[in-house]
């Protein structure tokens, strides 16, 4: 810049200079003067006159287009040259010899002299506006006076893929659809990299569409469905993120198909195979009936309609036998499932009458509405259909969770126990190979019936009182069983019920769950093979017959006696008295009360016979480890108080807590013994390991004693040799006297008389020193 203002001083000068010597020849003239023609030269020219002519000369700031300073030609053109802004605004040329100074004007100053969102660029004598990025002019050049700036469109082309482009004054930005996130993890972005990525809702933890729901994912979406039981709520839905589902009040056809691949083959949509087609008639007979109540699942349904749409079923109950195993228990899955959502559904605007009793020659139902009934405590409600009745209470009533309208009801088949008979009984307790069970089914099938979602794990049980349609022997036993659809499509199981009182004509059943009940007959459920029979019981005579004699020696023979020996006699009478209670109350499983005590002494019979082992596990050990400490094991110091206390005390201990964690986990249906299914066997099995794990210790420390002390053992030579002595006189008197009592001689011989005085004579008391 300063070279330039230099230069325009010094042309300046020159200019200056020629005028004053050529005047006479260049001066202007007004005769003739051409220059009086404003077209003589062009835009941003200045035309002089001479003498006789003229020329035409660029104004500062512009060049000619050919280049001269001074020109003629109509055709050149004066053009400016750029200057920036920011060296226009320092752009002053002043002369410092001649005092000639030159001042720009920055058209740029003015804001006003660009529109908004324009940037003003400054030229010698003119200037020039640029729109900012982001706009163009509105004629569309890149430089422009007196024009507006109007925003760019950038959203043609700009974002990618599953996105929104949402364009701003001179910019934009790309936004994801919902369903979709950007790979840069921003909700707005520029970058043209960036991709919009499906997002699987699905997988999202809690799950989008809550508990009980299917999710399937879609690209940018997901859609929300109800397992099998449960229907979309009507007060939530997807669209407002609050989708939930709620257990339908009873189930419909496709309910009960998904579960049950022998029903699914009539209901695809191709041929029936020709061995189905009985089977699957009887299938779409029940299905029609459940179908008229689920086409319109608010319609008032009739209890009494109800059950006499199920006659014609049980009517051709007796072709069921017809059938295959498998089909048969998937025919009865369908035709129970199916009379409890009919009898569920009369729940939903139910009649007048809070109870309803409907009668018919095959079924009988009696239903209960509950209204305010459970508001005082201990109240029970007993119904009643054919012989059969159950009684539930209400403290069960409000833990099954049940909303709406709240009831009960108790449903007695006739002639279906003929068809699911005991060939469906699956025992998951009784022995696979050895028993030869005899069962028979000896009661109608019938059914609890309530509304909730809770249909099982009740804290108070519900009783089912059934009778026997045939009087109960006194060799049989009774077995209640529930249906279940978890095994081989249905099967008869004992799981969740137990027998309170069984007599001639009724069967009393305790069930945690609501189910559909019978009572089978066993004869010889326990009874084994004759060889393994004799084996058990000789055996277990023999072993109640040494017992016997173990517990009379030690009491009669005082030679004996010492603290080992007291162990071992109180091991002895729990032993004999668990063997006792186990031979005689056993298979006592007629009244389930009495059973279960049974159970309770035999768990604390043989816990006690564990825990006294572990005392002379205790004993054997603190006597080794303390061999050299005289005097250490006498009755002075050891208080059989506090031994018995251990042996009999901790068992006492771990049965009643056991009673108080799980009171029903005492006594089977085959068995007076501890329940294997619920694993409550574990009260007995948990404390007999670690009795075992902490013996076999003790014993390794004492060998380990043992070995280590092997070196001083001389220094108790002597004790150790009247110990040994003491046990091998006490055995020896022991065997005499069973000789005298055996052969009738009762005066003791002069030999151990003699041997006993010798002994004595060593005067030494044996007490005194340890005994092995």
């Amino acid at each position: 810049m300063r070279g330039f203002n230099l230069l325009l001083f010094w042309g300046c000068c020159v200019m200056h200079s020629w005028e004053r010597h050529t005047g006479p020849t260049l001066k202007p003239t007004t005769k003739d003067n051409k220059c009086r023609d404003s077209t003589m030269c062009p835009s941003h020219a200045t035309c002089t006159s001479t003498v006789d002519s003229y020329y035409c000369a660029c104004k500062q700031g512009f060049r000619s287009s050919n280049g001269q300073n001074h020109f003629k030609d109509p055709g050149v053109e004066c053009k400016g040259e750029f200057i920036s802004p920011q060296t226009l605004q320092h752009l002053v040329v002043k002369s410092s010899k001649s005092g000639l100074g030159i001042e720009y004007d920055n058209e740029c100053a003015n804001p006003r002299m660009c529109p908004e969102h324009a940037t003003c660029n400054n030229t010698v004598g003119n200037y020039s506006c640029f729109c900012d990025p982001g706009f163009e002019s509105s004629s569309g050049h890149l430089s422009f006076q007196g024009l507006k700036c109007e925003d760019i469109d950038e959203c043609t082309e700009m974002c990618p893929i599953n996105s929104t482009c949402t364009n701003t004054p001179g910019s934009y930005f790309c936004t994801c659809h919902p369903g979709f996130a950007s790979s840069n993890g921003q909700l707005n972005f520029t970058d043209q990299k960036v991709e919009c990525r499906d997002i699987d809702e699905c997988r999202q933890d809690p799950s989008t569409c809550g508990p009980n729901s299917i999710c399937t994912n879609a690209l940018g979406s997901y859609s929300c469905g109800c397992i099998a039981g449960f229907r979309p709520n009507p007060e939530s839905s997807q669209k407002d993120g609050n989708f939930s589902c709620q257990r339908v009040p009873f189930k419909c056809k496709e309910d009960m198909i998904p579960d049950n691949e022998q029903v699914q083959q009539c209901q695809e949509r191709t041929t029936v195979k020709p061995e189905y087609v009985s089977f699957c008639a009887q299938i779409n007979n029940i299905f029609s009936v459940l179908d008229k109540v689920c086409e319109n699942k608010t319609t008032v349904v009739s209890l009494k309609n109800t059950t006499e749409s199920f006659v014609p079923v049980l009517k051709q109950i007796s072709t069921w036998t017809n059938f295959t195993k498998e089909e048969t228990s998937s025919l009865a899955t369908v035709f129970l499932e199916s009379v409890e959502s009919l009898t569920l559904a009369a729940f939903l605007k139910p009649s007048a009458n809070v109870t309803q009793t409907v009668r018919t020659d095959y079924l009988d139902i009696e239903s209960k509405v509950i209204n305010k009934e459970c508001s005082e405590e201990n109240v029970n409600f007993s119904l009643a259909a054919k012989g059969d009745k159950m009684k539930i209470r209400c403290s069960t009533i409000e833990e099954s969770e049940s909303t709406g309208t709240t009831g009960v009801a108790f449903v007695s088949f006739v002639g279906v126990e003929s068809v699911l008979n005991e060939r469906f009984f699956q025992d998951h307790q009784a022995p696979l190979t050895t028993s030869k069970i005899k069962l028979k089914m000896n009661s109608r099938v019938v059914g609890g019936i309530m509304t909730g979602e809770k249909k099982d794990g009740f804290s108070d049980p519900v009783i089912y009182t059934l009778e026997n349609i045939q009087p109960k022997q006194e060799f049989e036993r009774p077995i209640c069983v529930s249906w279940s659809t978890d095994v081989k499509g249905g099967r008869w199981t004992s799981f969740g019920c137990v027998i309170l009182e069984a007599s001639e004509i009724h069967t009393v059943c305790s069930c945690n769950r609501m189910a559909n009940l019978a009572v089978i007959m066993a004869s010889g459920e326990l009874t084994m093979d004759f060889s393994l029979y004799v084996i058990s019981h000789v055996g277990m005579i023999i072993s109640l017959v040494c017992l016997v004699l173990a517990i009379a020696t030690f009491l009669l023979c005082r030679s004996i006696r010492n603290h080992i020996t007291y162990l071992h006699l109180h091991l002895c009478v729990c032993l004999l008295l668990a063997k006792i209670l186990f031979l005689a109350g056993i298979d006592k499983t007629d009244n389930q009360t009495g059973c279960a005590i049974i159970a309770g002494f035999l768990h604390y019979l043989f816990l006690a016979c564990f825990f006294w082992m572990l005392v002379e596990a205790v004993m054997l050990f603190l006597m080794v480890r303390n061999l050299k400490v005289v005097n250490y094991f006498s009755s002075r110091n050891i208080k059989m108080l506090h031994i018995c206390a251990v042996g009999y005390g901790l068992p006492v201990l771990v049965v009643v807590i056991s009673a108080s964690v799980q009171s029903q986990g005492y006594g089977m249906h085959n068995r007076c013994w501890l329940n294997t299914e619920t694993g409550f066997i574990w009260s007995f099995l948990g404390p007999v390991c670690t009795v075992i794990a902490v013996s076999k210790y003790d014993n390794s420390l004492a060998k380990c004693v043992l070995k280590a002390e092997q070196g001083d053992l001389r220094d108790l030579e002597f004790p150790r040799t009247c110990a040994a002595e003491r046990v091998t006189y006490s055995r020896q008197d022991t065997e005499k006297k069973y000789k005298r009592w055996i052969t009738g001689k009762n005066k003791p011989s002069s030999q151990s008389s003699m041997d006993f005085h010798t002994l004595k004579t060593k005067k030494i008391k044996m007490s005194h020193y340890p005994t092995t």
